[in-house]
């Protein structure tokens, strides 16, 4: 049985360790007033400046640093990770009586990429380690020490494939700066785990750089444990574009080692633009249609209506408020009626959004955090082509209330709707602790007998 080579000392590809945040902006669409509702923020993308290099007092100064973050092609980083969080860091390890080196990295991750009906997670991960001379051992000698460990790994990981992992053949690329070789992986554990990537190793001179690509997708609406939908990169895919990397890194540390410029220059951040703030306007005249129905469920209230722009569609947003319905015995009422209506350029991409409003609903039903809770997700019938709703409970500073909300599809158009409320002692706020929640039922009905309304209008 053959035996796993010995190399110097490496940095290996860290497996990712699933992670999930949950971020609740809860008064946004329980009570502010007229507050677009956001779907999240774009992550912001452009190289962050390398760190600087942790120095020990006998290891000589670096002749210059590499800005790692700018050794790729930036419309290449951009297509293969869209709006990506781009991080740097520096490894020094001059003081090591082995091997001499200064390792920089660089990462470009965005792992939720929203498209159609999946969910995409890209991400790029750059070492660039330049090494320097120990006793009678070169800096080049050390980094092609370093290579060579590098390929004779892919070598052995090649054959050495079974049910769980796979190792392509290795690829070795003429031309590409000194040396170059490439390999793709999977791993998986039957229906729990699955995790596919192209790596390639490099070298020029005295520097080695490595590159990692891993790509994959999963239905926005599959089971979150489950990897029953989940689609990972494939080998011809992860190769060619690991190919791309490595000859864009052997261009930029050629440049680098020679002291000219890099080839590529990173994108210009665009500057900040205030969001757009909605715009008041007249009732629309499918609220208008709801005025009626309106004032039973929220009495002593005109309404109000604005109009912006969400994504890509144009949103229409109606609202009934009245916190001090008059209840007797020292107490008072709250009613909140909302809706918005969605309007897209075609079908599919109305469907889509109900399909990520969906989503994130079921990720949440069935739970508590916060003082909120989430009842489960209810496909409703005769509500338009798809509709669903859910029950809400909140008792937190923000608010005390139940609420129900609801949305449907109607060709190029989703409605959103929620009726929420509870009642309290007269001259305290909504959030007063000793609130009564409105009934479950009464907010499930009477958002109900709006969504229909609100469909038939359109």
């Amino acid at each position: 049985m053959p035996t796993q080579p010995s190399t110097p000392a490496r940095r290996g590809w860290v497996l990712p360790v699933a992670a999930v945040v949950a971020v609740l902006v809860v008064a946004g669409g329980t009570f502010a007033f007229m507050t677009v509702r956001q779907t999240g923020t774009p992550a912001k993308a452009g190289a962050t400046t390398a760190a600087t290099a942790k120095q020990s007092a006998s290891a000589a100064p670096v002749a210059a640093t590499a800005d790692v973050c700018s050794m790729l092609d930036p419309d290449e980083a951009e297509r293969l990770v869209p709006g990506a969080t781009i991080d740097s860091s520096t490894n020094d390890n001059r003081g090591d009586t082995l091997v001499s080196y200064v390792r920089y990295t660089c990462g470009w991750v965005n792992r939720n990429i929203s498209y159609k009906d999946v969910t995409r997670s890209r991400e790029i991960t750059v070492n660039v380690s330049k090494y320097e001379a120990i006793g009678t051992t070169t800096a080049e000698k050390a980094a092609r020490i370093q290579f060579d460990g590098e390929f004779k790994q892919y070598k052995y990981q090649s054959t050495h494939s079974d049910e769980e992992h796979y190792y392509s053949p290795v690829q070795e690329y003429q031309g590409v700066g000194d040396q170059a070789a490439a390999q793709y992986q999977w791993t998986r554990e039957g229906d729990k785990y699955w995790y596919s990537f192209g790596q390639g190793v490099g070298r020029v001179g005295d520097v080695v750089f490595q590159v990692k690509f891993e790509a994959s997708q999963k239905k926005k609406e599959a089971d979150f444990l489950s990897t029953e939908s989940t689609q990972s990169i494939t080998e011809e895919n992860a190769l060619r574009e690991v190919k791309g990397l490595l000859g864009q890194l052997a261009k930029s540390v050629t440049a680098w080692r020679a002291g000219q410029p890099l080839p590529y220059h990173a994108r210009p951040k665009p500057s900040p633009s205030p969001s757009p703030s909605p715009t008041r306007i007249p009732l629309p005249k499918a609220c208008v249609s709801l005025k009626t129905l309106a004032a039973t469920l929220v009495p002593d209230t005109e309404g109000a209506a604005v109009r912006s722009k969400e994504g890509h569609s144009n949103v229409s947003q109606c609202q009934w408020w009245n916190e001090k319905l008059p209840l007797g015995g020292g107490k008072v009422r709250w009613r909140n009626l909302r809706v918005a209506i969605h309007t897209f350029w075609d079908a599919e991409s109305a469907r889509y959004y109900l399909i990520d409003q969906r989503s994130k609903t079921k990720f949440t039903a069935s739970s508590e955090i916060g003082g909120i809770k989430w009842g489960k997700v209810e496909k409703l019938t005769g509500f338009g082509q798809e509709a669903f709703g859910q029950a809400i409970r909140q008792r937190t500073d923000t608010a005390q209330g139940n609420r129900y909300e609801i949305y449907a599809l109607d060709g190029k158009n989703v409605i959103w709707v929620l009726l929420s409320g509870s009642d309290r002692p007269e001259n305290t706020p909504i959030n007063a602790p000793d609130s009564v929640l409105m009934d479950p039922k009464e907010a499930a009905t009477g958002a109900k007998s709006v969504a229909k309304a609100l469909l038939g209008a359109l």
